[in-house]
């Protein structure tokens, strides 16, 4: 039986053309262009037919190509410290979610928070033609790499960090409330010997000043100088003066015996704490391992309270009672404030950048216990 000849394909392992699709689709090869092309006009039965023909020869838009045409590459970038960490990735689906909902593609380059590598990766999207980049910034004081994405007219938004001289908007959580809210948990359980472990960025150390009446800290925006606020704020409301003894900071990167270190010291202090405030994931970890090492009881002889909610927090006995940072709800206004830049480009200059705080929340489980006053046995 005599059939007849269907649309010619592409020889065999050549790559389709346009020319292909336009045959295929049964139109002209100017029409299909302006179908995948999304401009000029294009009825609804031509644009199904030609994206059907695409789909079937497993065409792909020039990307270059469509860029010049709309102005857009539907692409942005999401530059992060270390994707392995489950604060980037939780961020990063929140990011894909949202690109995904726009038609838009996300490029993901990591970074291992190191500054150089940083710059390579803003230089690498903008000749990718990025629409925009979601950034966790190295440094908040050294960011001309991130200017120049910005003075190209490509948007920025900055994630987990605040570059308040940069003109940039930016995602954080709320750090020192979230903070304030444990500390105040322990002194409400009667806990006064807190200690505060945690990682800070090496070159952006934050400045501590502890004196008998008065204590603060200052230093570039990050978290964890956001945090040591917290901590030293909710101290000075109840009235207890801070001990810099019962004060931590190891440098971020550093090896886990660093960190071992850092808790081993703080236990073996002659007047101890009675709770430990991990202000990371990494130093809870470090801490609960220890105390589990040396057989000390969470929480009968030691409270444990940590920042940021992992998985093994619930695995363990006992579980974990940990401040939860919103990671998906971050990376999802991040990249919504990204797409309303994208499509309402600010002009140049535009002031200081606004800075959106998400909040915390306290997952109150089973790692933090009495103590002497709690009990009824303190003064």
């Amino acid at each position: 039986m005599a059939t007849e000849p269907g649309p010619p394909r592409p020889a065999k392992g050549a790559r389709p053309n346009l020319k292909d699709v336009a045959a295929r689709a049964g139109v002209s090869r100017a029409t299909a262009a302006r179908a995948l092309g999304g401009y000029g006009y294009s009825s609804r039965e031509v644009m199904e037919r030609v994206s059907e023909a695409a789909r079937e020869l497993g065409y792909e838009v020039n990307r270059i190509a469509r860029t010049m045409r709309s102005g857009k590459s539907d692409i942005i970038g999401f530059v992060c410290a270390d994707i392995s960490d489950a604060f980037f990735s939780s961020a990063m689906r929140g990011i894909c979610d949202v690109a995904r909902r726009q038609g838009s593609k996300v490029i993901v380059m990591n970074t291992d928070d190191q500054l150089a590598q940083e710059q390579e990766a803003t230089r690498v999207l903008l000749s990718h033609e990025v629409d925009g980049i979601v950034i966790t910034p190295v440094s908040v004081r050294e960011h001309a790499h991130i200017d120049a994405v910005t003075d190209a007219g490509v948007p920025v938004v900055s994630l987990d960090r605040h570059l308040s001289d940069a003109g940039i908007d930016s995602v954080v959580a709320d750090n020192e409330d979230g903070t304030a809210h444990a500390i105040g948990h322990l002194i409400a359980r009667g806990h006064r010997r807190i200690a505060f472990l945690g990682s800070v960025q090496p070159e952006e150390p934050p400045s501590l000043r502890i004196g008998k009446i008065r204590s603060s800290v200052a230093g570039p925006s990050r978290p964890s100088l956001d945090r040591i606020r917290g901590y030293l704020r909710t101290l000075a409301e109840a009235g207890l003066p801070a001990d810099r003894d019962l004060i931590a900071l190891v440098p971020q990167g550093s090896a886990p015996e660093r960190r071992l270190e850092a808790v081993a010291a703080v236990l073996a202090l002659d007047d101890p704490p009675t709770a430990l405030f991990t202000a990371d994931s990494y130093m809870t970890k470090s801490a609960f391992s220890l105390l589990s090492e040396l057989g000390v009881r969470v929480p009968e002889e030691m409270s444990l309270l940590g920042f940021d909610d992992l998985e093994w927090t619930t695995l363990v006995r006992p579980r974990i009672s940990v401040v939860v940072q919103p990671t998906y709800d971050m990376g999802r206004t991040a990249a919504e404030q990204l797409f309303t830049k994208i499509a309402k480009p600010a002009p140049a200059g535009g002031g200081r950048g606004r800075r959106t705080v998400v909040p915390t929340r306290f997952l109150d489980r089973d790692s933090v216990g009495g103590s002497a006053i709690d009990k009824g046995t303190g003064p």
